[in-house]
């Protein structure tokens, strides 16, 4: 073999097992080189866990409580996909960084990120302490 394509060779070598691990992880792809201060996965209210078919769902779910918990938030599992991320971690999963308290009255997880969303739940919130449904159109005011 010539020497130049023994040398070419080793090079993907090196560079294909740098590449295949199929640990799990947080996909930070929205990091940009040369901005001093990262944003952190969930900044948002969501992120993504990149993973391999042999990854258990409770390691995903460990993976993405750890970077909710960082804002105090929990993890909730939005959406599964499959052949979606890298080569040897090909599927991910989406999952929304939620307060449990937080729920708006038909149950549904508020975004604690979203500044229309947490004022609209903390107006429901007082609507609710006040006796008042979201149907009444009362001017604010109780009925005796």
């Amino acid at each position: 073999m010539h020497p130049s394509r023994l040398i070419l060779l080793m090079m993907v070598s090196t560079i294909v097992a740098g590449c295949s691990s199929g640990d799990a992880f947080v996909d930070r792809n929205y990091m940009t080189m040369g901005v001093k201060k990262q944003k952190l996965p969930g900044f948002n209210g969501q992120l993504t866990v990149c993973y391999g078919s042999d990854t258990p769902r409770e390691k995903r779910d460990e993976l993405a409580a750890e970077a909710c918990g960082v804002y105090g938030l929990q993890p909730f599992l939005v959406l599964e996909q499959r052949w979606q991320c890298r080569l040897t971690v090909p599927h991910f999963a989406t999952y929304a960084c939620v307060d449990p308290a937080m729920r708006m009255p038909n149950g549904g997880y508020i975004n604690p990120f979203s500044n229309g969303q947490v004022e609209t739940w903390r107006k429901t919130q007082e609507r609710a302490k006040a006796g008042l449904s979201d149907n009444d159109d009362d001017g604010g005011t109780q009925s005796q």
